[in-house]
């Protein structure tokens, strides 16, 4: 999608963000959207394809304009997001045959549409994907709660903010964190971000790493969150323990907080 910032425009959203930056690590990655018939659907294709990415499971539709979000920033680095609707991933499909893939990425605002719900829950069944991330991403008013559980049912890797947390926590009726390893029965990691504070990492078994971050100058918290996924997952597919992938995923994180964008520079 596009993101619209005060002074411009540019391509962003957190499935560009974290395609970028898993393909920056070597991943081959294949971005499934729809855009618009439109001049920003020209520009996303144009960023997908300079960072390495394929986009051979790009929709296009002739009726619903590419998907753009208004960005407000706040006070002490923060951001606050509008996101506009209805667009074109709003009727993602994903119709035809799919690649085979050691991982699946997903997240939670999918479900606001029927149509790309259901194209979500098609590859979810499917059964071909052995790690699953879920990144979960709750904007109201576009929270659907059977989107959110039978994403997290599917998840081996579930990420969360603690600003989400709570609100997880409550939509689900779980007691504890430790209640969503009882509600996923796949679920391997759980990644819990704290912003400045860092994040936490937590193991099925009960293991455990709480890492901190040290005092950075944040121009843009924009994109953290989705590099932070994309060093969380690059470190636990590839077989790293929990600390070295908690470690991975906030250097990947801390590496954007100095400039505007949530994408790799590379």
């Amino acid at each position: 999608m596009i993101d619209i910032y005060p002074d411009r425009r540019v391509v962003a959203g957190s499935p560009v963000h974290l395609a970028a930056h898993l393909a920056e690590r070597g991943w081959s990655v294949s971005l499934a959207t729809r855009l618009g018939d439109d001049p920003d659907a020209a520009a996303v294709r144009e960023v997908v394809r300079r960072h390495g990415v394929s986009d051979e499971l790009i929709e296009v539709d002739q009726r619903l304009p590419t998907g753009s979000v208004t960005i407000h920033f706040q006070e002490g680095g923060g951001h606050s997001f509008h996101i506009h609707k209805p667009a074109a991933w709003d009727e993602l499909e994903l119709a035809g045959e799919l690649p085979e893939a050691d991982v699946l990425c997903y997240g939670s605002l999918i479900g606001r549409s029927e149509t790309s719900r259901a194209a979500l829950f098609r590859l979810l069944a499917d059964g071909r994907y052995p790690a699953r991330l879920f990144d979960v991403n709750l904007r109201t008013p576009d929270i659907h709660i059977g989107t959110v559980k039978r994403a997290l049912e599917a998840a081996t890797i579930l990420k969360v903010s603690d600003e989400e947390l709570g609100a997880l926590v409550d939509l689900l009726e779980v007691n504890v964190v430790d209640d969503f390893f009882a509600a996923a029965p796949d679920l391997e990691w759980l990644a819990m971000t704290r912003g400045a504070q860092g994040a936490e990492l937590r193991h099925r078994s009960g293991r455990s790493w709480a890492k901190g971050t040290p005092a950075l100058e944040v121009l843009d918290a924009v994109g953290a969150g989705d590099a932070f996924a994309a060093g969380l997952v690059d470190g636990l597919v590839r077989g790293r323990p929990g600390d070295e992938a908690l470690t991975l995923a906030l250097e990947a994180a801390e590496s954007i907080l100095g400039r505007r964008g949530g994408l790799p520079t590379g």
